[in-house]
């Protein structure tokens, strides 16, 4: 299995390695010295309704 050859290689997963540059991506954004650069950096979409049919978002991987 894969979560073994990850553990036994100190190998870190797709998901954790896109969980951390999401989150450095978002803190760039939400200080950048542009205020339309910086408004990009909110959590949601203004208007979006947060339902949808199992389908991960990249800012989902803000809240854990």
């Amino acid at each position: 299995k894969n979560i073994f050859l990850h553990r036994d290689l100190n190998i870190p997963t797709i998901q954790n390695v896109a969980k951390i540059f999401y989150k450095r991506l978002h803190s760039n954004l939400s200080n950048h010295r542009n205020p339309l650069i910086s408004d990009l950096s909110t959590r949601t979409i203004p208007g979006d309704p947060r339902r949808r049919l199992k389908r991960k978002w990249c800012r989902d991987l803000l809240e854990n």
